[in-house]
């Protein structure tokens, strides 16, 4: 039997690593990591998706968030399987372990299961996903049964601490899962899984290497309620191993930026409960959004070798900067 605590700690890490729904997430600010070697030539390259069918694939993933109250790691390995389809594959992501403090749990293993409350099982059974031909995310199949699951997750969660139920709390719950329930299946797959959908729908992509593309974007961010526009960059080439390196980078508009540290500081100051929190939010003297990915290739498949997402709000302050947000590491492990 597991014990008490690393049961908790169990079902903290699923919430956390395996995207169950708690409140909207940020990021830190880093860089996606930089190719040590690669070719500078005008070259014309297209991105492949001939991704192996029928054949595991092992990633592990790793999920690093930073907050004001503390950092916390997470890592997982998961398994991907692509079957062919008359418009496209079909995607099965199942996960396999997971990795927290020091702790790690098989999610194959009976007994690991039977610690998880039945709503949070739906992050551990396999989900298939449709993909067009490029590698898109389509839709999300059996979604109604997923949506079901879901229904019943805020009862589930409310009953783990064994606390009288807290009806505030539950309300804040079932608020943060209404985007999931009442999601479509198309739009499932953004909110299910955690990394993936960033990385895929390159395929049959044109670019010359090492020149860099630009376009309109937006970003979607906790701080404000409407997206808030910005400037995509996206710079691709070829490494002197073979490989393609894909770095996307946006670039907040600066009005916008300012309207939300604007939004940011009242904010903090219409909840504030003493004059020292209202005070120290007159002290955000900038805001900086850092949105960021880089994703290393395999010329042949036109999946990811290794992968950095990054997302990341960071707050200047006179005692120096505050950054909260999110880190996500991929890395093939096997074959």
């Amino acid at each position: 039997m597991i014990a008490i605590k690393r049961k908790a700690m169990l079902l903290a890490a699923l919430c956390l690593g395996l995207g169950a729904p708690t409140m909207a997430q940020e990021a830190p600010a880093d860089s996606p990591p930089v190719p040590p070697t690669f070719t500078m030539t005008a070259e014309r390259l297209t991105i492949p998706f001939a991704p192996p069918l029928d054949t595991p694939l092992t990633y592990r993933l790793r999920f690093e968030r930073k907050r004001a109250s503390g950092d916390s790691v997470v890592e997982f390995d998961q398994r991907l399987t692509f079957a062919k389809t008359e418009t496209g594959y079909d995607l099965t992501l199942k996960a396999l372990s997971l990795s927290s403090e020091g702790q790690h749990f098989d999610l194959g293993d009976p007994e690991v299961l039977g610690q998880v409350p039945t709503a949070l099982r739906v992050y551990l059974l396999p989900m298939v996903v449709e993909l067009d031909s490029a590698g898109d995310m389509v839709r999300m199949q059996d979604w109604p049964a997923l949506q079901d699951s879901l229904r019943t997750m805020p009862e589930a969660m409310a009953k783990l601490s064994g606390e009288p139920v807290d009806e505030g709390a539950l309300a804040a719950v079932r608020s943060a899962l209404d985007p999931f329930i009442n999601a479509s299946a198309e739009q499932a797959p953004a909110l299910m899984i955690r990394g993936w959908p960033a990385l895929l729908g390159y395929g049959g992509l044109e670019f010359v290497s090492g020149a860099t593309l630009e376009g309109d974007t937006e970003i979607d961010t906790p701080l404000w309620p409407d997206p808030i526009p910005a400037t995509l960059q996206v710079v691709v080439v070829r490494m002197r191993d073979g490989q393609i390196y894909l770095v996307q980078d946006a670039k907040v508009d600066d009005e916008a930026l300012r309207m939300v540290m604007l939004s940011l500081i009242e904010r903090i100051k219409s909840k504030a409960t003493t004059k020292g929190v209202a005070a120290l939010a007159e002290e955000i003297s900038a805001l900086s959004i850092t949105d960021r990915l880089g994703i290393n290739i395999d010329p042949v498949t036109g999946l990811p070798v290794t992968a950095r997402i990054t997302r990341s709000t960071t707050a200047a302050m006179p005692t120096g900067s505050k950054t909260n947000g999110e880190i996500i590491t991929i890395t093939r492990v096997a074959p």
